[in-house]
């Protein structure tokens, strides 16, 4: 017997067909339905382009309004005023899309442009300038951990003390946990440190500074400029107070005093990686400090950076005091040396701190890439897991093995092959 194919009753049906109690029935659930969807409130976007708006925005979304702020391009002076986001997923960019063209001034007037107390926090796409504190501060609230704070593509213009500022609450219970800082770029300028200078009477300035934050991700960012002529600045990144498990990678760092650090002094930092960051300072302006240095800081791994100094400070990368161990520092590329002080002990393996002015194609510029195949760097790192790229998020390896420091060079695969026939012939 041929099985015939299935088809709704109401497919035979015309309109006219259809009993009336049916249609009915299809009536009313429409109305619930559209009751329904009406009922779900939809993620709402504000379009602001003032400072009263910007701050009423901002108000009106702490208490349940709109999350989503868009900032029409221009400029805005905040004469004092700031920016407290205390509501879970509220996020403030320019609405364009472009940094440069969105600029929320302080004057060095406004001690903070962004506090944030809340989790779920996006700011993206803007230039804030002339903090007198910090630019963005953000911190844990009273009566619980803030997370998953996101900071992408901002460019922070001489901040009176650190540009971005992660802290716990006021009794130190809670922390500021899991967020991400990627591509902005971070400075302070010649103009700029003559007025922090005036502001703070010292060099209490710096790029990122965190206090107990746990798995924070920082990555893809220019910091540059951090240092005073009468006193040593603060880090171009700094994770510190009992942080742990930080990942700071692809980060350039130009003319900053001291670099990357992970602890200082007693108050430590647990776990966390610092790879494939170029550093560079050009010669002394008074005061110098090292590259990368791990200060009580147990389980850190350091890993193919590049580091070229010509100041007169003798260490590319340090690892200091009793508390810094199970260390591994490895595949790092430098012209300084790498050291142990006060006790701390690490593993190293694979790192050249000899390196020459000609093997980078922009010292100055603080462009690290190799500018050729150099036997000694190509093919020369060891393994390590979960190192899949480099700088550039370039493919790793190019040949048989990975290169040293930040960069892993491009050339054709039959010169990768000579050179490491070379390298292992020497």
């Amino acid at each position: 017997m041929k099985r015939k194919s299935f088809k709704p009753p109401c497919a035979y049906r015309t309109r006219h067909q259809t009993p009336a109690k049916e249609r009915l029935m299809n009536k009313v659930l429409c109305v619930c339905l559209l009751l329904l969807f009406t009922a779900v409130p939809c993620r709402s976007t504000v379009l602001v382009s003032s400072v009263s708006a910007l701050i009423s925005a901002v108000n009106a979304a702490n208490g349940g309004g709109d999350k989503t702020i868009l900032i029409a391009d221009g400029y805005y002076p905040l004469h004092g005023s700031y920016l407290r986001i205390t509501a879970d997923g509220i996020s403030v960019a320019s609405a364009s899309g472009k940094r440069e063209l969105v600029i929320l001034d302080g004057n060095y007037q406004t001690t903070e442009i962004f506090q944030i107390v809340a989790s779920n926090v996006t700011l993206s796409d803007l230039t804030l300038q002339e903090a007198s504190y910090h630019p963005i501060h953000v911190m844990a609230a009273d009566d619980h951990d803030v997370i998953n704070t996101v900071i992408r593509n901002v460019h922070i213009i001489n901040p009176g003390q650190q540009a971005i500022k992660i802290n716990q609450d006021g009794a130190k219970n809670y922390s500021a946990n899991n967020g991400l800082i990627a591509g902005c770029l971070i400075e302070l300028t010649e103009t700029g440190r003559q007025q922090v200078w005036e502001i703070n009477g010292s060099c209490y300035t710096g790029g990122i500074d965190a206090h107990h934050a746990a798995n924070w991700t920082i990555r893809d960012n220019e910091i540059r400029g951090f240092w005073c002529a009468d006193g040593l600045s603060e880090h171009g990144i700094h994770l510190w107070s009992f942080s742990s498990d930080t990942l700071v990678e692809r980060n350039r760092i130009i003319d900053c005093d001291r670099g990357i650090g992970f602890g200082l002094g007693d108050s430590g930092h647990t776990g966390g990686i610092i790879r494939n960051n170029m550093l560079y300072h050009g010669p002394d302006h008074g005061q110098s400090d090292v590259g990368i240095g791990l200060e009580s800081a147990s389980g850190a791994q350091v890993y193919n950076n590049t580091l070229y100094h010509e100041h007169s400070y003798a260490n590319a990368i340090e690892y200091r005091l009793a508390a810094t161990t199970d260390v591994t520092i490895s595949n790092n590329l430098s012209n300084r040396a790498i050291s142990s002080r006060d006790e701390g002990s690490a593993t190293l393996a694979a790192n050249i701190t000899t390196a020459l002015p000609t093997w980078f194609k922009n010292p100055a510029g603080g462009d690290l890439h190799l500018s050729a195949p150099i036997i000694e760097i190509i093919d020369k790192g060891i393994f390590i897991n979960g190192l899949t790229d480099d700088l550039d998020k370039e493919r790793r390896p190019q040949g048989a093995r990975i290169d040293i420091g930040a960069d892993e060079y491009l050339i054709p695969s039959k010169t990768i092959t000579l050179l490491s026939w070379i390298g292992l012939l020497l």
